[in-house]
This record gives C-alpha cells, structure tokens and sequence, in this order.
C-alpha cells in the first residue's frame, strides 16, 4: 500500500475507452484512531469533475461510474482524491509518524465494463472487503445572505448551554477545557450552504506551562483542523457539507492530549487539566464568492495550492519597470499605488508610496501592529479610534525625540513624525483625536467602496488562518482584496504574487527595509509586488480566477 498525503492525492491514468463508459476502482484504509476519530471524508475528481463523496469508517472499496464525456481525447484519466479530514497521528499520540496522512491505497484500477473479468490477479486486497458507492455532488443552494451566529464563553456565555464534558465555566468571557478532551454540541446552521468556524483561544498563561498547546479538532469524530498554539489565536476551520447539512447539531471535539495540570490557577483552587481558553465561536456562512475558503485548511501550510499565479516585471530593471507597468496595466506608477491601502503592519508601504509622491491620508498609513492587534481592532470596527480617551501621545527614544501615538485597547501605535519641540502633547493628542475619528470614517467607506486592494506585510511567513482572518474581517463592510506580502525564498520569487482564494493573494518581496531605516525600503520590489497583485485583480473582476 502507498499512503496519501495532505488534502490530495492524484493519478494520471492512460487508459482508451473508445467512448464507452469507464469504471474507476480505489481501494482504500482510511486514517482514523477510533474511538476519537472514525474515518475520512473521501471526494473523487476525474478530469475536474467532482463525482461525488462517501465517509469511509473501514477498509472499503470505492466503486463509481465515469460519463464519457467527461473523458479527454488524449485517453488520461486525471483522478484527484480528495480528504479534507487528514491529520498528523503525532498529534493524536496515536504513532510518532509526522505526516499529514489521508488514506492508505492499496489497488486503484479503470476499466470498461466489457474488458473487466475477475481472476486471481484482480481480486480486492482483502477478502469480503465493502464496496462503497459515491453519493452525488451536493447542489448549490441560493445565497440567502445569512449572518453568522456568535458563542461568546464565560459564566454568561451565549455558548454555556452547549458545553458538554471537559469544560469549566472559567472567569468573566472565557471558559476552559479542563480534560484530555472537550465537546461542545452548537445548533448546526439551518440555512443550506458553505461555512467555517471562527474561533477566538489561547492556551494556559501560568508558570510550567509548556511552550505550545497542541489541539485536533473534530466535527462528528472527523479531523477538520490541527493547531499548535504558543499564544492568544484566532483559528478558522471549514465545515464539510457531508456533516453539517440535514443535521440538527454540531459535535464537536476538542482533542489535548498533553493537558497540563497547575494547582491554584486562577480558576479555582484545585487541580486542573488546562487545555484552552475559548472566548468566541462564530459559525459563519460563505457567500458565493468566497465559497473556495471553505476547502482550505488553514492549519497546514500548503494545502493551499494558488488558484493563480503572476511573476511579470521580474525581468525588468529598475529604470525600465515603470513604462513595463505602464504598458501591461495603462497606469503609471503613482496611479498603480494609489489603487493600495496600507494595514499597518509597519510603516514601510507607507514610505513607498510617499517616495513616489503619493501623499494619501490612511487611517494604518504609518501604524504598526501585529496580525493580531489588526485582527481585534477590525473587528471591533476600530470603535477605540472615536474615542478620544483611548489615544496616547508618548515620546520615543530616538535623537530628537519624536511623538508616538497609540491606540492602547488593540496596542497598535502610529508614527506622528512631530519632534518633541513642535508641539505639545495637549495640543498634538487633541489635533490627533479629531484626525483618528475621520480616518476611521473614511477606511470604512473604502471597505464599502470594495476597489482597493489592501496590503499588509511581515518579516516571516504568513500563517494562513491569519490571512484568512484578516480577510473575513475586511469582507464585512465589501468586497476587500487583501495581499499578505512576506520575504522571498526559494521557492517564490521576489515580485512575485498568488492568488489563494478569491480576494485574497500572497506577495513576495526579496528584502524588507530594516525596521529602524524604512528609508532604505526596496521601492521597486514593492512595484513589482503591486503591479502583479493588480494583474491578477484584473483578471478576476468578479472575484473568481478564470485562469
């Protein structure tokens, strides 16, 4: 046998059918660790074409039928096996074997119904073995526009009549897991459609806690999500249709098996198996155009293939970069950037664009923040911002000594570029106060606007349930495209950009300015970057690739 690995597993079969209808054979030991989790959700793909779905709890033997004009004249049959319920065993402690595991194949086979006779050479790997027969694609339903639905945790917690085993109320908006495993039982959404779980935790702060909290998520005793956690996060986690429709409630599973145990902490004085924090669950639905979102796993880097990929403008020299621009897009550099917003991160796009002569007025122009400030300030909708006792104005330590401002509920702070001899701090935080209030205004009228573009940018790789995150935050007020552009490698080069689901794409950039000399920024990486993050917008009007 040969084991899958990841959310795909694929085959190119040649084989002639001369028009007659084919039959595809895959005989298959899904992963599993009963009693925890029971299977894997198995999806076949031939030529592009889902062919339908089955939940496979043993060895079995998939069976389908494939139409004839699904076939490709070159004789290939292109099969994709997909499994969005794969997981590491290590994880588990089931095995010591680190690899995202699926299904174990031991026959894959294609044949005509007239060609096929059974003899001792095609016989099933096992004697007796099941055959399980694919039910259809499930259709699309109509977009309702549905809102999502919101659990908050904590002795008052919307979320506490759902708890199941393996919880403590916890303090005022959280509640813990205090056991190996927890279970939580929602409603499942009554409206038809694609969603995700969005979830708010952090694992145990307390001395002798180990350096990351690692947790499997299951759904109806099936893997949709594996994290390790060292801090406060914010997860999303697709729910497969195979186990959310035609159902009335979500079991869900929250698997530790390395819950520590601490004396007197803060809940209670005992001893606790502390294994997360949770402070929200939504269930959210996925509007249509959104809807590739709800087959990415955002707790395994790569199971993201890019849908598309631009790399224009990498040949190009410095000097010669703004006529290339000009000429594929019709827009001059100033105009190019202008269709940008900077998120915050740090304040290096900010200078880009103000050494091309861009002076813009961003609400996160010159801010800087991690992901997950950005994330809860967003979701807040920057409230603190209107506000006027939430801001600070602080002096820095540079030489002269120059104004910092900050917005301490999300603990993100702005440049001010205001030496500590130009004005007072009375008079720089009330000009501050009126000026924060209208840039919050006029984000959320760009968000609604949908034509831009923002950008946010870190010196590591992203991890992708942040981006997603920040995504599902900006698509609240519109239809947002979001570009998370982190170092080069080598396997992305510099300029380089991916589209990895409508609206949101991956940038690449060689170098970032040191952090204490923006100044020194690369200005025409950043072009490039742009340049080709505009192309692909371009080639997707309606948020969908076409190629």
């Amino acid at each position: 046998m040969i084991w899958g690995i990841g959310p795909r597993s694929r085959l190119r079969i040649p084989i002639q059918s001369c028009g007659d209808p084919l039959v595809l054979e895959a005989e298959i030991t899904p992963c599993r660790k009963p009693p925890e989790i029971a299977g894997q959700i198995v999806r076949v793909h031939v030529n592009g074409i889902l062919l339908g779905d089955t939940l496979l709890s043993e060895q079995a033997m998939i069976r389908c039928e494939i139409d004839p004009a699904i076939t490709r004249d070159d004789g290939i049959l292109d099969v994709v096996f997909e499994f969005p319920a794969f997981f590491r065993p290590d994880a588990l402690r089931h095995s010591k074997d680190t690899r995202p595991l699926s299904g174990a194949f031991t026959v894959v086979r294609a044949y005509t119904k007239d060609m096929f006779t059974p003899d001792s050479r095609r016989k099933p790997g096992h004697p007796g073995i099941p055959v399980a027969v694919l039910s259809p694609p499930q259709t699309e339903a109509p977009w309702l526009g549905s809102q999502p639905t919101v659990y908050t945790f904590g002795p008052g917690g919307t979320a506490r009549p759902f708890l199941r085993n393996g919880w403590h109320d916890g303090v005022q908006g959280e509640s813990w897991t205090i056991a190996s495993s927890g279970r939580l039982e929602l409603p499942a959404p009554s409206a038809p459609g694609i969603h995700v779980l969005r979830l708010d935790v952090k694992p145990p702060i307390a001395a002798g806690a180990v350096p990351f909290r690692e947790v499997t998520i299951a759904l109806e005793r099936i893997v949709i999500g594996q994290f390790k956690l060292a801090e406060r996060a914010i997860l999303f986690l697709p729910l497969p249709r195979e186990l959310v429709e035609g159902r009335a409630v979500l079991a869900i599973d929250f698997i530790l098996p390395d819950a520590s145990q601490f004396e007197n902490v803060r809940l209670a004085d005992d001893t606790w198996q502390l294994g997360l924090a949770f402070e929200r669950i939504d269930v959210i639905p996925l509007p249509p155009e959104l809807s590739a979102l709800g087959s990415i796993r955002t707790d395994q880097p790569g199971s993201a293939r890019p849908m598309a990929v631009s790399n224009q403008f990498l040949g190009d020299d410095d000097a010669a970069l703004p006529a290339a621009i000009e000429a594929a897009l019709g827009l001059d550099p100033v105009s190019l950037l202008r269709g940008f917003e900077s998120l915050g991160s740090d304040s290096e796009f900010g200078v880009v664009q103000r050494n091309l002569g861009l002076d813009v007025l961003n609400f996160f122009r010159f801010g800087h923040g991690t992901c997950q400030n950005l994330i809860r300030a967003l979701a807040d909708d920057l409230n603190a911002a209107s506000d006027a006792g939430a801001l600070t104005v602080e002096l820095n330590d540079a030489e002269p000594r120059e104004y910092v401002l900050s917005l301490r509920p999300y603990d993100m702070h702005w440049d001010s570029f205001v030496k500590e001899y130009e004005a007072s701090p009375q008079t720089l935080w009330r000009a501050q106060a009126v000026r924060f209030d209208y840039l919050r205004r006029k984000f959320h009228e760009g968000l609604r606007a949908g034509r831009k573009i923002y950008v946010v940018n870190q010196r590591r790789p992203f991890l992708l349930r942040e981006a997603v995150a920040l995504l599902m935050e900006l698509r609240r007020h519109g239809s947002a495209t979001l570009l998370c552009v982190e170092p080069a490698s080598a396997a992305h080069r510099s300029g380089e950009v991916e589209m990895v689901a409508p609206g949101l794409m991956r940038g690449y950039l060689k170098s970032f300015a040191p952090a204490t000399d923006v100044e020194a920024t690369d200005t025409s990486g950043w072009l490039r970057v742009t340049a080709n993050a505009a192309l692909l917008r371009r080639a997707s009007p309606d948020m969908g690739v076409t190629s």
